[in-house]
């Protein structure tokens, strides 16, 4: 078994044994938000925090915005 069908199966697993999947999933969606804001507030430590906020919103949705347009990978594939 690979590590990739290994992790879909314990992700397939907590899914499965999980109610409420946002609760589960919102510190690490709230780690990430902090991090994008971080990173802004270092760059533009002058700017409203309000405007910081939206400025690391844009590049959380760019992010992922690339990310989904990345060639995906095959399963047994290198």
């Amino acid at each position: 078994m690979t590590a990739s069908t290994a992790g879909r199966i314990a992700a397939y697993t907590r899914r499965g044994n999980t109610v409420d999947r946002a609760a589960a999933t919102e510190p690490a969606r709230r780690a990430l938000a902090s991090k994008w804001l971080q990173e802004i507030q270092a760059e533009f430590p002058d700017v409203p925090l309000a405007t910081q906020q939206q400025m690391a919103d844009s590049r959380r949705r760019a992010h992922m915005i690339r990310i989904a347009h990345l060639p995906r990978r095959r399963a047994g594939k290198a």
